[in-house]
């Protein structure tokens, strides 16, 4: 019955891949040509959302709606491994995206993405999308357009999003197996960020901490965002003002305004990731063939009020959230309380990159020197030079280079 359900499934993907036409292509130029260019070929990750990507790539998808205290109504996917007897399952794979991004992220290279490369090596993955990204905009009182919504900061997709997350998962898998968890970029903060402030209970929930493109202090960035963070709390006041909140916060707004514009040939499709590459790293591995799919992705949506928070990381600060002349009233002192890393005493692996611009190797290291040493379990440092921040998620080689030995690492911690 098993066989010829999957039967089923590969059918029904053949059948979608012949009936589209091309949408992606191998150069800038092979573009002008697209729909008959032998060269050009369909990616369902330039039109399908997650669930029917995963679909579509002949992977079973199961869709949870978890509920978090403050009452947000999050989307999490998982490509469970229905193999009881393969002890990889035992251990959870959580992956969550960084700023401005979904989940999507993790599925937008096809079979070669990082979700499905870990369900292929045996493990039982699921993908987060924390509050007011494309893929959670539901809340039981609260909706969209409501200023409220979009009230919140990374205290609050830490403290409560992740906790609200780790709980499902351990719902629906073994209370006596913890959760190995993946974040790229500030999907690493937050991560941090719970460890600091549950130790205990990170401590019981997870196996392990795997940050690709780490974000803890930002000093060292050579991503222009570092010239405006110091004005964060000015554009914030500004959009609120302005009751533009919404339109610079919801992906569908976002998209709107990027989307068209960049995919509107291949001179602005070069240049808008020209554009990008300047907050990611100048030199990059991603391919033309990506920008599609990416622009489909892209932006996720966020709360300004996250970047604000965001930004005071390039400050140098790992701390709540700073409220200025407000801090007494939610803290009880002047200055917010930080988020201290000696108390994260979970497993924690480190992937950096050389060409990265948003998160450098430099604060990675500040990282690795402040964490508790029985916390180290390893750092690698990616030496191509071709290879940036977004290129842990949209790299043409990030398979090779980060996936594949990615496995080998967690094969061998669980043994």
């Amino acid at each position: 019955m098993k066989t010829f359900s999957a039967l089923l499934v590969i059918l029904s993907v053949f059948n979608a891949v012949l009936s589209q036409e091309n949408n992606v292509c191998p150069t800038f130029e092979d573009y002008y040509t697209l729909k008959n260019n032998s060269n050009c070929w369909y990616d369902a990750g330039a039109e399908y959302n997650v669930p029917d990507t995963i679909k579509l790539l002949g992977y079973p998808v199961v869709e949870y709606k978890v509920r978090t205290p403050d009452g947000y109504i999050l989307t999490v996917f998982r490509i469970p491994n229905e193999n009881p007897g393969n002890p990889k399952t035992k251990h959870p794979v959580y992956l969550q995206h960084g700023l401005v991004a979904t989940c999507a992220n993790f599925v937008g290279l096809g079979k070669n993405s990082l979700a499905i490369v870990l369900a292929d090596a045996g493990y039982d993955v699921w993908l987060g999308n924390y509050r007011g990204n494309a893929y959670s905009q539901e809340h039981e009182n609260l909706t969209v357009f409501d200023e409220a919504f979009w009230d919140h900061s990374m205290d609050e997709v830490a403290l409560l999003d992740l906790p609200s997350i780790f709980q499902t998962i351990l719902k629906h898998t073994s209370y006596d197996n913890k959760i190995i968890f993946i974040g790229h970029s500030l999907g690493t903060s937050v991560s941090l960020m719970y460890a600091a402030e549950y130790p205990e209970e990170a401590r019981n929930t997870l196996h392990m901490l795997v940050l690709l493109c780490p974000a803890y202090t930002l000093t060292n960035m050579i991503s222009p965002y570092r010239l405006a963070a110091p004005y964060g709390d000015f554009i914030l006041d500004t959009v609120r003002k302005l009751k533009m909140e919404r339109l610079v916060s919801q992906a569908q707004e976002l998209r709107r305004l990027v989307v068209p514009m960049c995919m509107e040939s291949p001179p602005m499709m070069q240049f808008c990731m020209q554009l990008y590459n300047l907050f990611y790293g100048a030199k990059t591995d991603l391919g033309p063939e990506s920008i599609p799919v990416y622009f489909n992705q892209l932006p996720g949506g966020t709360s300004i009020k996250i970047l604000n928070h965001a930004a005071d990381l390039v400050l140098g600060n790992f701390r709540k959230y700073d409220y200025k002349h407000l801090n007494y009233k939610y803290y009880g002192k002047r200055s917010p309380p930080i988020y201290d890393i000696k108390k994260v005493h979970v497993p924690v692996y480190l992937m950096v990159s050389g060409q990265d611009w948003a998160t450098p190797e430099a604060d990675a290291l500040n990282l690795w020197r402040n964490l508790p040493t029985e916390s180290r379990h390893g750092f690698r440092k990616i030496d191509m030079d071709t290879f940036n921040h977004i290129d842990f998620v949209f790299g043409r080689h990030a398979r090779e280079i980060i996936y594949d030995p990615l496995v080998k690492v967690l094969d061998k911690s669980i043994i």
